[in-house]
């Protein structure tokens, strides 16, 4: 890998233009020398690609545009090709060497494919000779000789037209052709056969690019595109221009951009804007090529640093230099997908004619819609009445047949952007529009969604421009901030929706409650928008939202409302995630925080649309059962009155009680019920609800002659994932044993609950996923669990070792220190919070820590939140008590080393 120490970019950005064929000259001389005083060998002309590739980078140290350096790269790779192609002319004689794809357009990167294609003549020809094989073999393998990635084809003119014909990326190649050497003839002939008067028409073209550009877009929409994106195919990216570039020369014949202003589908601006989109792309993506030495388009965890300090980034104080390098990245693609919709759309309408439709439908003075696009009445709507700004959006989501906006009127919008300023915010007029497209019960986040793309969102809230594009640095948070705040607003909205009430029953249930949507919509708005500001952005979110309440004249308690749900979002989430939610004391100290049924609602719908919005892959069943279980004990609690809760003795007497409805007839007369829950002791009757409380018994009553461990697994509809229940003689290494059992077993363990009996048994439940974080049902993997664990659990032996893993290679790129918390909890425990980087084993590691500090483990909470660990313990020393000061402090140390 080169090192990019030598990549910095001037502070005299903006990026130069050099005198390209001055520039261009002098690097061909320099090579043309070393190619005359060398000998013809492949060291020579390796040696002569290398002071190529030297001169450029130069180019781009002295802070050449990169369309230059893309220009003086194709030129270096014409002269080398022509180069090899003369020292062979008499036998390659009547052929014709083109360029054809990207090396045709000139736009060749340091390891770019380099597309060729060789035409031959006709067989029978006066110019057909029988052996070209032999001779175009060795000429191509003098090109892989220096190491040059050749794409070529060798076609006639025949098999050209033939091919192209049937095969959409064949035509686009060949429309891009650029003759190098050879028959100009042959050549002219292979255009005119290609021409849309003979094959793909621009109706037929321009559908075949539209279809291959929307299946791409579904292929890189996964999240690995989204954390670490591919420069040239994710949307927004290289393709999505050069698809424009394709549909506008198939259709005017002339591939140059300024033919988008000629035919008046950009403005002069727009132009602009586009090249400065594509100089950032292909900035980063020459960055990328010459880093790795390979044609890499993937903006990997692996490079992101060097290149952002290679764009003058140097913050690296949490990460910053690489949020701010990827901010400008996903603006950027931002502005093209917009560029890219408007476009197509225009160049679409030209084709089928559409825009020149005369079925219009009036709306208002300002609106009309035509053919499924709203659009304005004249272009001087918004500059005559600039809250038509707020109010086509308003007009798009009251319109049921509006499938989208003009590209025209996107124009007019982007055009006009500076009239949103402080009087325009603070026009009533204009504070009501802006509430009531969140109070309308149409379309929400499709037109929120319009609103963030056309820029006018930022506009209207200067604090939402701060969160656009805006990306976290970690595995957990797959989005830029924008973008997931609308994941949020779109969650919530569909449980609002019944067409979507078997998505989440319960949610879409509990959102029926819901009087006014619009403040919980709101809070969606709000929850993240102080994310990257510096400072707790639930406080300053919360702040935000509090003043535009105020300025949008919403009721006191509308206000107090949105104010609470933003400033605790993540009360219940991390609640859920960090304590035990079947500890009475627990609910009640969560219910207490709500204060109210109402505002219980609220976070509970907001915290289920954030999860959901944050990174789909770590949304599971386990999480929603804990927040839905959380959600129902707070409210039983809230509806009994906050005065009059349950204490834990009721709470004990009345789960007992619901048991034993549940148990099988045989055991409702049988001692051995009494004789067993006598030796539970109550802390398990806290920590287990009345159906699990009458499986245990009737599994362990079942089996109480069994020798050895007693192991049970089973699918808990109720927690999402598989249950494991372990009854065994107590050790002091069994949580140790059990974790580093399972981990080699390759179990996702999400939660453990340990007790020990009177009897100096064991009795722990552990929830489980499999490594895609799925519950476990197939019978086999079940039957092999079971028997692992009874083996290793019956069989007096040391720690089984885990096999060593490598981290996964997106873990290497974090650098999280390790913090360890303690505080001691009401039941005598003391509870370790430990947060750390992710690796495998590491719960085995943890297990074997507090194993050798001779500490009791109790119960655990793991969680994992993208590259870090957020995992909670209980724990007691070998007395039963909590840790002393002293033992905190060791276990502290020995943790810091392991982890």
């Amino acid at each position: 890998m080169i090192a990019l120490a030598d990549t910095r970019l001037p502070d005299s950005a903006p990026w130069v233009q050099i005198d390209l064929p001055t520039v261009s000259s002098r690097i061909i001389s320099d090579i043309d020398r070393l190619l005359t005083e060398g000998e013809h060998s492949p060291g020579t002309l390796r040696q002569a690609l290398q002071t190529g590739s030297e001169a450029i980078h130069q180019q781009f140290q002295e802070g050449a545009r990169a369309s230059c350096l893309l220009a003086l790269r194709t030129a270096v790779i014409d002269h080398i090709l022509k180069h090899l192609w003369q020292r062979k002319a008499d036998s390659l004689n009547g052929l014709a060497l083109v360029a054809v794809g990207g090396y045709g357009r000139g736009e060749l990167h340091p390891c770019s494919d380099i597309d060729i294609a060789i035409l031959l003549p006709e067989p029978g020809s006066q110019n057909a000779d029988s052996t070209l094989d032999a001779d175009l073999s060795e000429w191509i393998t003098a090109l892989w000789d220096l190491n040059l990635d050749i794409g070529h084809s060798v076609r006639t003119v025949a098999d050209c037209e033939r091919e192209a014909g049937n095969d959409i990326t064949i035509i686009t190649n060949l429309m891009e052709a650029r003759l190098l050497c050879g028959s100009e003839t042959l050549f002219q002939q292979m255009q005119q056969i290609i021409q849309p008067m003979h094959m793909w028409n621009s109706a037929e073209f321009f559908a075949a690019k539209v279809a291959e550009q929307d299946d791409r877009h579904r292929r890189f929409q996964t999240n690995a595109y989204r954390l670490e994106p591919n420069i040239k195919e994710s949307q927004g990216g290289l393709r999505d221009f050069q698809t424009i570039a394709w549909v506008c020369q198939r259709q005017f014949g002339t591939a140059g951009l300024s033919a988008l202003v000629t035919h008046n589908l950009l403005e002069p601006q727009e132009l602009v804007s586009l090249r400065e989109g594509l100089e950032l792309l292909w900035r980063i993506r020459y960055l990328l090529h010459h880093v790795t030495g390979r044609r890499e388009d993937r903006l990997l965890f692996d490079y992101q640093k060097d290149i952002a300090h290679a764009f003058g980034y140097t913050d690296d104080t949490d990460n910053r230099s690489i949020e701010q390098l990827m901010q400008r990245f996903y603006r950027s693609v931002m502005s093209l997908q917009r560029l890219n919709e408007i476009l197509l759309q225009g160049i679409g309408g030209i084709i089928s004619g559409v825009t020149a439709a005369s079925e219009i439908q009036p709306i208002n003075s300002r609106f009309q819609l035509r053919n499924g696009f709203l659009e304005v009445t004249n272009d001087d709507v918004f500059m005559h009445y600039p809250p038509a700004l707020l109010e086509l959006f308003l007009v798009f989501s009251n319109t049921p047949d509006a499938v989208n906006v003009r590209s025209n009127t996107v124009r007019l919008i982007r055009a006009n952007l500076p009239l949103i300023n402080h009087r325009f915010r603070s026009d009533p007029a204009v504070r009501n529009l802006f509430l009531q497209i969140f109070c309308n019960p149409h379309k929400l986040t499709r037109t929120v969604r319009l609103m963030n793309r056309y820029g006018v969102m930022a506009a209207y809230l200067p604090a939402f421009d701060q969160i656009v594009g805006r990306m976290q640095y970690d595995l957990f948070h797959i989005y830029t901030v924008d973008e997931h705040t609308i994941g949020v607003i779109r969650n919530l909205r569909r449980m609002m929706l019944p067409q979507f009430a078997d998505e989440l029953p319960h949610g879409s249930s509990v959102a029926s409650n819901i009087t006014k949507p619009h403040i919980l919509y709101l809070s969606g708005l709000f929850h993240d928008i102080a994310k990257g500001r510096g400072g707790d952005h639930s406080i300053l979110g919360a702040e935000d939202a509090r003043e535009f309440g105020r300025n949008h004249g919403l009721p006191k308690a509308d206000v107090e409302l949105l104010d609470w749900t933003v400033r605790n979002h993540l009360l219940m989430s991390m609640t859920a995630q960090r304590r035990d939610i079947d500890d009475p004391n627990e609910q009640l100290e969560f219910a207490r925080s709500c204060g109210s049924i109402e505002r219980l609602n609220h976070l509970y719908l907001l915290t289920i649309s954030d999860i959901r919005a944050t990174n789909p892959e770590l949304w599971n069943s386990f999480k929603q059962s804990l927040l839905q279980s959380l959600y129902r004990h707070a409210l039983l609690i809230l509806q009994r009155g906050l005065d009059n809760p349950l204490d834990v003795e009721d709470v004990i007497n009345r789960r007992q009680g619901h048991t034993r409805t549940l148990l099988d007839e045989s055991l409702e007369n049988d001692p051995r019920v009494d004789k067993l829950w006598s030796t539970l002791g109550d802390d398990y009757f806290r920590q287990y609800q009345a159906v699990e409380i009458a499986r245990h018994t009737e599994i362990l009553l079942a089996n109480e002659d069994t020798p050895g461990p007693l192991v049970s697994l089973r699918y808990s509809v109720s927690r999402g994932s598989t249950e494991i229940l372990i009854y065994t003689p107590d050790d002091k290494a069994l949580f140790a044993l059990i974790t580093a059992v399972m981990e080699r077993l390759q179990l996702n363990i999400l939660s453990a609950t340990i007790n020990t009996t009177a009897g100096g048994f064991a009795l722990d439940t552990f929830h489980v996923l499999d490594s895609n974080h799925m519950p476990i049902e197939d019978m086999n993997r079940i039957d092999e669990i079971r028997q692992t664990l009874t083996y290793e659990l019956g069989v007096p032996r040391d720690l089984p070792s885990l096999s060593e893993q490598r981290p996964a290679r997106r873990l290497r790129y974090f650098s999280i220190s390790t913090q360890v918390e303690f505080s001691n909890d009401e039941a005598g425990f003391t509870e370790v919070h430990i947060t750390a980087a992710d690796r495998p084993g590491i719960l085995s590691g943890i297990g074997k820590v507090l194993l050798g500090a001779h500490f009791n483990v109790h119960a655990a909470r793991i969680a994992t939140l993208g590259e870090r660990i957020d995992d909670v313990f209980l724990l007691s020393n070998q007395a039963g008590l909590p840790l002393s000061e002293r033992e905190q402090e060791t276990v502290r140390e020995l943790l810091k080393q392991e982890l």
